[in-house]
């Protein structure tokens, strides 16, 4: 990862560089904005209603994608003529919490409490082509490129309040393998004067990632006395870290128990027996979170070098 970050900046400067010893119409703009989930899956978790009893009264379907945040970008361009060019966008974008699935009811002595919130936050890439109208105060434009994530993280927090008295909270990371989506982008731009502009646009992010491997970085309990004690002192690398797997085999490190064991949310579902190393991490079937948004953003752009005729 670090020589892809490497390889992506180097060719975001070689861009604004040769583009001001051609004298060229090259540019740089920042910008920031935010957007909202769009094209949301059925998250595998549902969210669970109790009654007194402990008795589920509803059963809700959690609808969502980790694709809402915010978004904080710099890039450079050059236009090859006046209607079209090339360009690189790099931006860190930081996600909103969100619900992930619960599992709840009324205090009572006969009522565990369960909640999970997930977000993301990633360094993303965009290298795009660009289109747009003739120079004037105002001008239209279009982007569409190929967006590739190469740092950052899936969080998942998850929290238990037992009926007995007591809590739990839990923070799992999770990486993802080396995906591809893509970005495209509709914009106007005010220009103040011929080098500098100010600009707003609509972009669409669609994006899916796989799961690789996670990490389970805090496990805080809460004793009914209220001593606190770390979950992870002595904890078997079978319970703190994941590898997923595309196929699950009997070679696989993982037992057909897991969906029964204590605190084990209900997507987590595992029907093989494998042959259990305490000494290795789970291996859990594969997932892919959807990072579709649609986001609205602000910026300038400063313009240099030869106009193109």
């Amino acid at each position: 990862m670090k020589n892809l970050f490497f390889v992506i900046t180097t060719t975001l400067f070689a861009i604004i560089a040769s583009s001001i010893s051609l004298q060229a119409q090259g540019y740089i703009r920042v910008g920031a904005g935010a957007g909202f989930n769009v094209g949301q899956d059925a998250f595998a978790i549902p969210a669970l209603q109790r009654d007194s009893t402990n008795t589920i009264t509803a059963q809700r379907t959690v609808f969502g994608s980790f694709g809402q945040g915010a978004r904080f970008a710099v890039a450079g361009g050059y236009m090859i003529t006046p209607y079209f060019g090339v360009e690189l966008e790099i931006y860190y974008f930081q996600g909103f919490k969100q619900e992930y699935g619960s599992d709840k009811g009324p205090s009572s002595t006969n009522n565990s409490q369960y909640s999970r919130t997930g977000y993301s936050y990633q360094m993303r890439a965009t290298p795009s082509l660009i289109v747009q109208a003739p120079v004037g105060k105002f001008q239209p434009y279009a982007t569409f490129g190929v967006l590739l994530p190469f740092f950052g993280k899936t969080v998942l927090e998850e929290s238990w309040e037992y009926a007995a008295g007591g809590s739990r909270a839990k923070q799992t990371d999770v990486d993802g393998k080396l995906s591809l989506g893509f970005e495209s982008s509709i914009g106007l731009q005010y220009n103040v004067n011929d080098n500098l502009g100010i600009y707003i646009q609509a972009t669409y992010t669609g994006l899916r990632i796989r799961s690789d491997k996670a990490t389970v970085v805090k496990d805080e309990l809460v004793s009914p006395l209220g001593e606190v004690s770390d979950g992870l002192d002595g904890a078997d690398v079978f319970t703190t870290q994941i590898v997923f797997q595309d196929e699950l085999t009997q070679e696989s490190n993982t037992t057909a128990g897991i969906n029964i064991l204590p605190d084990v949310p209900d997507d987590v579902i595992v029907r093989v027996n494998g042959s259990v190393d305490l000494e290795k991490p789970i291996n859990l079937p594969t997932q892919t979170s959807n990072f579709n948004a649609l986001s609205f953003n602000v910026g300038i752009k400063y313009t240099f070098g030869k106009k193109s005729k």
